[in-house]
């Protein structure tokens, strides 16, 4: 028997068993978890050490050599690509984040470190002191650093969780030189997993066919006010941008943007050619590409 959910406005939109674990199976996951086996993180620190190559790709166009480069990481998270950074020949590498996960008590912490570990190896890792690296407790919004203070600012799968971002965006601006280099990538909203994995449920591109209000509704009839509340939450820390806002958004900066691309989702393609009806219960301003770009990626040069 199909299960419906009815909108406050009539329409139906088809409840799938079974559907956000399976969209939460596409992906392994590459932050520790608990009961992670030897294995798991040597997996985890590979899938690391090949984002971290790509990451740099994608600089060489537009950035030939880090020789002596002063480089900024916007919401470090792990800190494994400002560790992996710091074996460049780099002058400096310094990460900033609200919450530096490395250094995070607890079982937390001790994960982190030794995902750190099969990241560079243990040889490498007693090095670690010796590296020009440091991190720091800090809002992007507020940034401690004088006006032109880095070379390089790069900003990975972080920007979607800064608030006001527009803030962020200035203080960018602000503490990268004349002439030098900016990186964004970004997990916009709207594709399939861009309300992360608290966000997602049992209807396919809910957080994109229901306003907040009927999406609490929703978790609440199928799982409970106390897990409607938690994945509300998690809703409301992530900015809700379109494609197309993000593009007015980063292009009201003073930078030029160098290169501009939206990754398409395989994932989300397949998904609505299962479900070709998601496109006719879409909340307006949504279209098909918001719904099939699973990353921003901008290459920007200040003036």
């Amino acid at each position: 028997m199909t299960k419906s959910f009815f909108r406050s406005d009539g329409r139906a939109l088809r409840v799938i068993e079974g559907f956000r674990d399976r969209v939460l199976s596409y992906r392994a996951s590459v932050s520790p978890r608990p009961g992670w086996t030897e294995r798991d993180f040597a997996a985890s620190a590979d899938r690391k050490r090949k984002r971290f190559r790509r990451l740099l790709d994608s600089f060489a166009r537009f950035v030939p050599t880090i020789d002596g480069a002063r480089v900024l990481d916007v919401g470090c998270g792990d800190g494994v690509n400002c560790i992996l950074l710091a074996a460049e020949p780099v002058r400096l590498v310094v990460g900033i984040d609200l919450h530096p996960r490395l250094f995070a008590p607890g079982a937390e912490g001790q994960q982190m470190k030794t995902l750190l570990e099969q990241v560079v190896g243990p040889a490498a890792e007693g090095s670690l002191p010796n590296r020009p690296v440091c991190f720091a407790k800090m809002d992007a919004t507020r940034m401690g650093f004088r006006r032109e203070s880095f070379d390089v600012v790069l900003s990975r799968s972080a920007a979607e969780h800064i608030q006001p971002i527009e803030r962020a965006l200035a203080e960018i601006a602000r503490v990268v030189r004349r002439g030098g280099f900016v990186y964004l990538g970004i997990d916009p909203f709207f594709w399939l997993r861009g309300c992360h994995k608290r966000g997602l449920v049992d209807i396919p591109f809910a957080h994109a066919r229901l306003p907040l209000p009927e999406y609490r509704r929703f978790v609440a009839d199928s799982e409970g006010t106390k897990t409607a509340e938690m994945r509300c939450r998690r809703l409301e820390t992530l900015n809700r941008l379109t494609v197309r806002q993000w593009r007015r958004t980063i292009e009201s900066q003073p930078w030029d943007v160098l290169d501009w691309k939206d990754a398409p989702s395989e994932l989300g393609a397949t998904v609505l050619r299962e479900n070709p009806d998601i496109l006719d219960t879409l909340l307006p301003g949504i279209d098909e590409h918001e719904l099939l770009t699973e990353r921003i990626e901008v290459c920007l040069r200040t003036g």
